[in-house]
C-alpha cells in the first residue's frame, strides 16, 4: 500500500452473497467483520482486503468503457496483461500469449483462452434507483480472473484474485520497484 498510496475512498462491504458458501457460513462471529475496498478512482484500481487478516484478496482494473455502470466513476486503469495459453495437447505448436489491455475485446481474448463457456451474469442497481440504464454485464472466469464483459463485447473490468487457499508470492525490494 505504500507504493499507491492512500485509497480515494474506503468502502465496507455490507452484505457478502458469497458467505452462505463458506464452511463457517453457521458461526456468527464470522459475519462481525465485513471484508472492505480500497478505491483508487484516478488509477481505475479497488484493492479488496479481507477483513480478519488485512491481506489483499483481490484486484479489480476498471477499463471505464461508455455504456457501463461505473462508467466516468473511475479512470481508466492502464494496465497490460500477458497471459499464457493452456495447450490441450502435447503436440500442438507453442501458442503465442494473449496480450489483455483496456482496449481489447472480449471475442479475441475469448478465441485464444477458451474461458468457462456460461458467463454469470451480472445486474448492478442502485440504492436509490433499482433500474441500471446499461443492462447487464457478464463475467467470465479462467483460471484466477474474472473478465466482466459489456453486451457490447468491451471489457468493464479485469478482476484479478488469489484462489483460496493459496498464499502470496513474497514480494522482493526490486518487484516493489517495478509497481
Amino acid at each position: 500500500m505504500s507504493a499507491i498510496g492512500a485509497p480515494s475512498r474506503v468502502f465496507y462491504k455490507s452484505e457478502d452473497k458469497m458467505k452462505i458458501h463458506s464452511p463457517n457460513a453457521h458461526r456468527k462471529a464470522a459475519s462481525l467483520k465485513s471484508d472492505y475496498f480500497f478505491n483508487y478512482f484516478q488509477m481505475g484500481l479497488d484493492v479488496l482486503l479481507d477483513a480478519r487478516t488485512n491481506t489483499v484478496k483481490k484486484f479489480i482494473l476498471h477499463t471505464n468503457f461508455p455504456g457501463h455502470y461505473n462508467f466516468n466513476r473511475y479512470h481508466r486503469a492502464e494496465f497490460n496483461l500477458e497471459l499464457e495459453v493452456e495447450k490441450s495437447s502435447i503436440n500442438q505448436m507453442i501458442p503465442s500469449p494473449v496480450n489483455i489491455t483496456p482496449l481489447t475485446r472480449w471475442e479475441s481474448v475469448a478465441d485464444k483462452l477458451k474461458p468457462c463457456e456460461r458467463p454469470v451474469v451480472l445486474n448492478r442497481a442502485s440504492s436509490t434507483n433499482t433500474t441500471n440504464p446499461f443492462g447487464s454485464t457478464f463475467c467470465y472466469g479462467y483460471q484466477d480472473i474474472i473478465f466482466e464483459v459489456m453486451p457490447n463485447g468491451h471489457l468493464a473490468s479485469v478482476t484479478l484474485y488469489l484462489p483460496q487457499g493459496m498464499s502470496p508470492p513474497s514480494v522482493g525490494e526490486e518487484d516493489v520497484l517495478k509497481l
